[in-house]
């Protein structure tokens, strides 16, 4: 319900002799239902008295007032005063010509504003508010109204009498026999029996004649004079009646054409019809019935050309509908579509021009504004050569007479601006399928001489040209037959995977394995290993034992295969290789004696070393040829200006693979990172990626560009879920544990809440660093667990830490095995006091936890049936670990990336777990952690965006307001 307003304002307009004109007086009032005086001017202090503030009235208020104010004679003088110091009054300024019409411009916008404004708002109104303020009396209505003019000739013997009436509604009268007042000349506004409106049309000035008598007397001898001056412009806008005129009607259309309109609110061009009667040209859009044209060919003799418009046109209407096209509105027809597309309609024309013809319009140039599309119908020719790891491709576009070649519409097509400049001026319209069959060569190309040069791996960048040849994969089908070398069965998705991973070897191309975690990608890996090591050719080696025998053995190459590691897996992949593939030779490059070990870097089969050791030797790593580069957990290289980024990138190799099941944990930085580790350039220097691809997927969600790097990458990437590959995996269910804080807990949590947000939220526009962001939002997080965590000394309890033990307590009863994971390693010491304090058995892994007995812990979980509760620091523990007893997976506290909690719970729920695995994580209600389990699930399936159809999220700075909100 609206509040009941306590005052109005009201206007008066008076004629001012200094400026010639009517002007306004703005007034206020209390409210009531019949305003009968004005005493009191809208000035600034009568609105403060009423306890009003300007800038809280209503935006069309404030107009008119401001007009009011600027049209006051002091106003005007003081503004166009400045320019001639000597003058003293208005007059004195009107004697300089370009000052007296700037003046009048000015008051002509300023007037027409504020009649507009009285108009729409229905402001009260008055006209010449005598000295007694007697609104009552002079008030005029100001309901909308139009004046149309009406012009009539009758010729006779002694010349031509000339009669104008006026139109209101269906009501035709004489101006003579009317109060009228000529407020503005034009556009036309006019008071006529105390009623505002509008002179359609035609200035006002013309009708100061007709205020006193009926009609003008135009001699014989003046006809021809009056007629030109008068007559060719009038007789454009108003109906003109004549008798006695020798008149030819013309209503043959002659031609139809049609022609764009452009609708801003819409963005689109519709389309509209033009109708030429031989002489004039009617737009079918508007009302206009008919149009007189006098002719003087013969002096004093004018000749009336009239042009009416014919019932015929219906037809062309029809044929417009029957081709697709709708009406829209005011008569303009578009198709019905929900294509975004502002020059759809446009191209339907030049698609369908011989049609068109053929059903009678006149098809030219279409105009836009001051451009002209021309409508000549184009050919595509392609021509494309293979040269090294080059396609080079020629492209030529005929348009009429024209030949472009490709590359000078590329600027066009990485802009997207359909408009494309042709040698004469004119303009061709790019098709809209262009963009998305050329938009990825466009942007990978090199430009060479006119003719394309594009990189063999971007060989999907043709994908839907289908004027090429589509002997464009350049990935290699292999057959694959496991070898008695591997000491395993695979799978038939895995059997798929070293097929795939074996294709891309053959066609000397990079690959990224992408499976979910726990599907064995080091299994397929090593399956690839022995594979290629059987294609190579042997090498013979003399061995001396003694001084009159020497024994000579034949062996393959060695397989120099590099394998890149976590710290902590290095020596589980050892362990792998052993198990599965025994007959490779096989190092760890690590620890602090590996200088001994270099000796060996060119014939061993298999060297496993870490991240960090790359980074630290890569001075001496760098001087091999490795055959074999390949990345476990390649999400360790995602941080293009990393150290281990810049060495693993030194390292000279034949064939990559990098192994990943979140190839993409934080942005797509991430995956440009990996795709240029295993095909360089592919998706070009970082800053033209994050132009063409990151911007516009991460910032903006633009659906196309995704759908656009997803065609890219795909060869490159594999990716199989769990769920998809694996029928026999058990159920997995997740679940959210809502825990209340304690009262004292929530108290502290919200003054600290409160600080932050002041913090981080700045006011003046300024965003705070990435390291402010993370260690504010931590401190919430540690009081969200617990006050303990930010004060070692607090006496104030955990309403979460109650609720896990509770939930501890009742798994250990049930002989329930769980993992339990948390960010903080201070976190988890709470609970494993606990288990000391209750006599429960538990293992651990932190980061402090030694690479031995990191696997001692796991088996003790694994076998030893005591051994009920597994602490795992979420860092320490999110990958490598293979915890197939346990069947609950709790997580203590979430974080802004889901995927370390994803490779968490892949550590249980994996091959050769039998049992359901439950997923519990504990929330404190009301606090950042419930705000970041939100986010999660929109971010969750950021690593599938590219495979899947997910949209990716802004960073964690863009969602600090929602974070930190109530």
């Amino acid at each position: 319900m609206e509040p009941i307003k306590s005052f109005q304002f009201c206007f008066d307009i008076s004629f001012e002799k200094n400026l010639n004109t009517y002007i306004p007086t703005a007034y206020i009032v209390k409210y009531t239902s019949e305003i009968k005086y004005l005493d009191k001017k809208a000035t600034k202090d009568v609105l403060d008295s009423f306890g009003i503030d300007f800038d809280d009235l209503d935006s069309n208020t404030k107009k008119i007032l401001t007009a009011c104010e600027s049209l006051k004679p002091e106003f005007i003088f003081r503004k166009f005063g400045a320019k001639i110091k000597s003058a003293k009054t208005i007059a004195d300024l009107q004697k300089d010509s370009k000052i007296e019409f700037a003046m009048r411009q000015y008051l002509k916008f300023n007037l027409s504003s504020f009649y507009d404004l009285i108009v729409k708002e229905q402001f009260p109104l008055s006209l010449n508010l005598g000295p007694e303020k007697d609104f009552y009396r002079s008030r005029i209505a100001t309901e909308p109204l139009d004046f149309e003019p009406h012009i009539q000739f009758n010729k006779h013997s002694e010349g031509i009498t000339y009669t104008l009436s006026l139109k209101e509604n269906k009501t035709t009268f004489l101006p003579m026999n009317s109060s009228i007042t000529i407020l503005l000349d034009e556009p036309g506004w006019l008071v006529i029996d105390k009623k505002l409106g509008q002179l359609k049309e035609l200035n006002a000035k013309k009708l100061t004649p007709f205020l006193k008598k009926k009609s003008i007397e135009i001699p014989s001898k003046l006809v021809d004079d009056y007629f030109k001056g008068f007559i060719p412009e009038i007789a454009k806008k108003i109906d003109i009646e004549a008798t006695g005129f020798e008149m030819e009607v013309r209503d043959q259309i002659i031609s139809s054409t049609i022609q764009p309109v452009y609708d801003f609110f819409k963005n689109c061009y519709y389309l509209n019809l033009y109708f030429d009667y031989n002489g004039y040209v009617f737009d079918a859009g508007k009302t206009k019935k008919t149009h007189s044209f006098v002719d003087f060919s013969v002096a004093n003799e004018p000749k009336i050309i009239q042009f009416k418009r014919s019932a015929v046109e219906i037809l062309y209407t029809k044929k417009l509908l029957e081709i697709g096209l709708v009406k829209v509105k005011n008569e303009l027809f578009g198709l019905e579509t929900e294509v975004n597309d502002p020059y759809i309609n446009i191209q339907l024309i030049i698609d369908n021009k011989e049609k068109l013809e053929s059903l009678g319009f006149t098809i030219q140039n279409l105009k836009l504004e001051s451009k002209e599309i021309i409508t000549e119908s184009n050919t595509v020719s392609i021509a494309k050569e293979t040269k090294a790891d080059w396609f080079d491709i020629k492209i030529i576009i005929t348009i009429g007479n024209y030949k472009i070649n490709f590359s000078e519409i590329i600027p066009n097509i990485k802009s997207k601006e359909r408009l494309f400049q042709l040698p004469n001026g004119n303009y061709f319209l790019i098709p809209l399928e262009w963009f998305n069959k050329y938009g990825s060569l466009a942007k990978l190309a090199k430009t060479e001489n006119g003719e394309l040069l594009l990189r063999k791996s971007n060989f999907t960048a043709l994908d839907g040209i289908s004027e090429i040849d589509n002997d464009l994969d350049q990935i290699h089908k292999a057959e694959f037959t496991s070898s008695d070398l591997l000491k395993a069965t695979l799978r038939p998705y895995q059997i798929d995977g070293v097929k795939w991973l074996l294709g891309h070897f053959n066609s000397n191309l990079g690959a990224c394995l992408a499976d979910d975690m726990g599907l064995g990608k080091t299994l397929q890996t090593l399956a690839v290993l022995v594979s290629v090591q059987e294609q190579l050719g042997f090498t013979t080696k003399t061995t001396n034992f003694d001084l009159f025998a020497n024994e000579t053995t034949v062996e393959r190459e060695p397989l120099k295969a590099l394998i890149v590691l976590p710290s902590s897996l290095v020596f589980n992949w050892f362990n792998e290789a052993g198990k599965f593939t025994p007959h490779f030779s096989k190092m760890q490059y690590v620890g602090n004696d590996r200088k001994f070990l270099v000796s060996r870097l060119d014939s061993t089969d298999l060297i496993f070393t870490s991240y960090s050791i790359v980074h630290r030797d890569i001075s001496i790593l760098e001087k091999y040829d490795f055959r074999y580069l390949i990345l476990d957990e390649s999400q360790y290289i995602k941080n293009k200006n990393s150290k281990i980024f810049k060495a693993i990138n030194k390292i000279r190799t034949s064939h990559k693979i990098a192994l990943s099941g979140t190839p993409i944990e934080n942005s797509l930085d991430d995956l440009w990172s990996q795709m240029q580790f295993i095909n360089p350039d592919i998706l070009g220097t970082y800053n033209f990626f994050a132009e063409n691809f990151k911007i516009p997927i991460e910032k903006k969600q633009n659906e196309e560009v995704l759908t656009e790097l997803k065609n890219l990458i795909q060869p490159y990437i594999l990716r199989r879920t769990k769920e998809q590959v694996l029928k026999d995996l058990p159920e997995l269910t997740e679940q959210i544990y809502y825990c209340d804080m304690d009262p004292e807990q929530e108290k502290l949590y919200e003054k600290e809440k409160s600080k932050a947000r002041n913090f981080l939220l700045k006011t003046d526009g300024s965003s705070p660093d990435k390291i402010s962001i993370i260690n504010t939002l931590m401190k919430l997080r540690q009081l969200s667990n617990h006050p303990k965590m930010v004060d070692a000394d607090s006496e104030i309890d955990s309403g979460k830490f109650i609720a896990v033990t509770n939930y501890l307590e009742n798994l250990v009863k049930a002989k329930q095995k769980a993992i339990i994971f948390s960010s903080f390693v201070t976190n988890l010491n709470f609970y494993t006091d606990w288990c000391k304090q209750n006599k429960i058995e538990f293992c651990e892994i932190t980061g402090e936890t030694p690479a031995s007995k990191r696997e001692q812990q796991v088996k003790l979980f694994q076998e030893n049936k005591n051994r009920l509760l597994f602490f795992i620091s979420l860092k320490a523990g999110g990958v490598g670990l293979n915890i197939t007893k346990a069947s609950y997976v709790l997580f203590l506290d979430p974080w802004w990336n889901p995927f370390a909690e994803k490779q968490g719970v892949a550590r249980a729920h994996r091959i050769g777990q039998l049992n359901k695995v439950n997923v519990i994580r504990f929330i404190s209600k009301n606090t950042v952690e419930e705000k970041i389990i939100t986010l999660q699930e929109n971010k969750k399936l950021l690593s599938d965006s590219l495979l899947e159809e997910s949209y990716i999220n802004d960073e964690l700075e863009g969602n600090l307001g929602y974070i930190l909100g109530s």
